[in-house]
């Protein structure tokens, strides 16, 4: 039987060399050539999504045979996902590459792979995850594809994968090695036998379930095998915060001449529940001199077992001295209840870092945790309630509305590396240091761009990543670029409007040197909940054997500037974050956003003279209003020559003017509102704010 099938392969191997696919479209990384390293990391950031807590992943260890791919909807219906196969992995994007290898793993013995095969079996590759998950139910989506496909249909050559979960079942019971790939609707595990067209070669025999079954044979599409299934969801009903084991296995059947593969859709083994508020959707900061809305919480898909949910305040804020709640914790009873919290910012006269509101989200029955990050930063350093600044004579000033020094700042870290890039596969890398006032990456927009230089005089062989804090990947770009030589000030952002590889399956040589701001291949939204402190790394190889290459340097920069979304109205109509004003007077600024708000006063004094002396406005002149007559007198409090006395409105304008101190002309009839009395005497201007009610 082996010799009969060594000639079929040879045949087939012929056959397949003919009909050689022209342009690869689906990416395939072998582990061994992965940023992600090692499968228990390649699990936990690229497998499992929300809901899941990864706590182990062992592995048969043949990192050849285990990857990653991308661009894979239209081989085989996921964008991006893992792959485990019988032969190397690296060769299902390549439709000529006929699949059989033999990865000499026949001394891995798994019983549950053994239980449902039809003979013996070789190439063993398995990952098995011991994860607990949140909520009541598990999924996944994954497809099957084989080489045995479509002539060895009805025979022992059955090659063998599964889905093998173990733990506690709800309502009672176990699951014990239960395989979960299974057909939808029926109790039937998605196999060869089970799903294949009419088979005409030896033995004969009629359709099975072929609704599922796509049809690859004598075809240039991806991937290499020569029938596959259509996707299919993996699903299990379980215990919140029960421990499970999941075994994701693969072999071979009857000889380890053809192989096959098993495609799991990345981010899709998930377990989510679900708890919203009505922060803002970006990382939350908020001013002292901020006066804070109700934020709400409200707990959906969260099962019966994790209530009740206590809420508990921690971070480097102090309740009553930088902020003020009535609330020592809280406790959430069922799905139900909607939480209206007030968390208010004390203002104080401290410079201090950035300080943190930490909301723990607990169960006290189950492992259910989650948090909120809420920041409170200091006013600017030039912000206070009432701003006094000077306008050149003849010029113009600009007046900033932020209320913190954080808003619209970048912070930007840089490293000349000169690192090397040898061809042949070898993945090199070069870490940055980040240190930054905030805790985690929760706003995609935080991040503000990640730039390079490097020098290659064949651009395609060049496949470059970004690595976060906590082993996230982001493929940044592959195989672009043709023969086109270097990356030169290429900039890869969440705010660009076009992406690395202008559209196309690939970049051509026309695009290099790729100077500007790009989208990269993969979404950014694979870091979300990183760490921000720590090591950034960007990860290069140069997957062909001829050309070198240098990374020269390369930044990673990081940008407060949609921090809020905080609206601005001035006094005299502008909306824009920072006005220009050639005139003096108040100016009042008032800022919202979905959940505070705060106001500020600027006061703009002509700059004729100094305005440099010992004493404070106070210490100058007192402002004494007369209830009865509206009246408002200026009492010179030092013995200073007056030259003049101006009274200004919030737009700047100039109202009135007299010589001296004393009772301000006209003063009586001045309309409610907020007024700048500037008296410029031979020591300078001096300048407060008068109120009338």
């Amino acid at each position: 039987m082996n010799q009969i099938r060594s000639i079929l392969l040879y045949a087939l191997l012929l056959s397949s060399l003919v009909s050689m696919k022209a342009q690869q479209i689906m990416d395939v990384t072998p582990l061994n050539l992965s940023p992600f390293g090692d499968p228990a990391n390649l699990i936990r950031n690229y497998f499992t999504g929300s809901g899941i807590e990864v706590i182990q992943v062992e592995s048969s260890n043949v990192l050849p045979s285990i990857g990653h791919f991308v661009d894979g909807v239209d081989a085989i219906g996921f964008q991006r996902g893992l792959v485990l196969s019988t032969g190397f992995v690296a060769g299902i994007a390549d439709h000529g590459v006929i699949q059989a290898s033999d990865l000499n793993s026949s001394n891995i013995t798994l019983p549950e792979l053994t239980s449902i095969a039809t003979d013996d079996i070789n190439d063993v590759i398995y990952l098995r995850i011991t994860f607990k998950p949140y909520a009541d139910s598990i999924h996944f989506r994954f497809a099957f594809g084989s080489e045995e496909y479509p002539e060895y249909a009805c025979t022992f050559f059955n090659d063998v994968f599964g889905f093998f979960l173990s733990g506690p079942k709800p309502g009672g019971g176990t699951y014990n090695s239960q395989n979960i790939a299974l057909i939808p609707g029926t109790n039937l595990p998605v196999s060869i036998y089970s799903i294949h067209p009419e088979n005409q070669t030896a033995p004969p025999c009629p359709a099975k379930n072929d609704q599922y079954y796509v049809n690859n044979l004598n075809s240039n599409i991806q991937p290499v095998f020569d029938g596959f299934t259509t996707p299919f969801s993996a699903e299990a009903s379980v215990i919140p915060c029960e421990t499970y084991t999941m075994l994701l296995a693969i072999a071979d059947v009857g000889d380890a001449a053809y192989d096959s593969g098993v495609f799991l859709e990345a981010k899709s083994l998930e377990s989510p529940v679900e708890i919203s508020s009505s922060l803002p959707s970006n990382m939350p900061v908020f001013p002292e001199i901020a006066t804070l809305d109700t934020f709400l919480l409200t707990f959906d898909n969260i099962h019966p077992d994790h209530f009740p949910l206590k809420i508990t305040f921690a971070g480097t804020a102090t309740n009553s001295v930088d902020y003020q709640t009535t609330y020592p914790f809280l406790v959430i009873t069922s799905p139900s209840n909607i939480l209206h919290l007030v968390i208010q910012p004390i203002q104080d006269t401290l410079n201090e870092p950035l300080e943190t509101i930490i909301l723990n989200i607990d169960s006290d029955e189950t492992c259910f945790h989650t948090d909120l990050i809420l920041y409170i930063s200091d006013s600017d350093s030039l912000f206070q309630p009432t701003d006094t600044l000077s306008l050149p004579p003849n010029g113009s000033l600009k007046l900033h509305g932020s209320g913190s020094s954080l808003f619209g700042k970048t912070w930007t870290f840089s490293l000349t590396s000169n690192l090397p890039v040898p061809n042949g596969g070898l993945l090199v890398e070069s870490a940055i240091e980040v240190e930054l006032p905030f805790e985690r990456l929760d706003n995609i927009a935080f991040l503000d761009q990640v730039c390079l230089n490097i020098t290659h005089s064949w651009d395609a062989d060049m496949d470059i990543y970004l690595i976060a804090p906590n082993q996230s990947v982001i493929e940044l770009t592959t195989d672009n670029g043709g023969n086109g030589d270097n990356y030169t000030s290429t900039c890869f952002s969440p705010a660009a409007s076009n992406d690395i590889r202008g559209g196309l399956p690939y970049a051509p040589a026309s695009a290099a040197p790729f100077t500007g701001i790009f989208q990269p291949e993969s979404p950014w939204t694979d870091i979300l909940g990183t760490p921000l402190n720590g090591e950034w790394r960007l990860a290069l190889k140069d997957d062909q054997n001829s050309i070198d290459g240098v990374l020269q340097n390369w930044s990673i920069s990081f940008t407060s500037a949609a921090l809020d979304n905080f609206q601005y109205l001035w006094s005299n109509g502008d909306t824009t974050p920072t006005m220009t004003v050639n005139a003096p007077g108040v100016y009042q600024l008032e800022a919202t956003n979905t959940l505070s708000s705060f106001t500020k006063t600027f006061v703009v004094i002509q700059s004729s003279v100094s305005t440099q002396s010992p004493e404070t406005a106070e210490q100058v002149f007192q402002l004494s209003p007369n209830p009865s007559t509206g009246e408002v007198t200026v009492q010179l409090l030092q013995p200073y020559e007056v030259i003049s006395l101006k009274v200004y409105n919030p737009g700047g304008t100039c109202l009135l003017q007299q010589a001296g101190a004393g009772t301000i002309q006209g003063g009586a009839q001045l309309p409610k509102g907020i007024y700048l009395i500037a008296l410029e005497t031979t020591e300078g201007i001096f300048t407060q704010k008068l109120v009338r009610w």
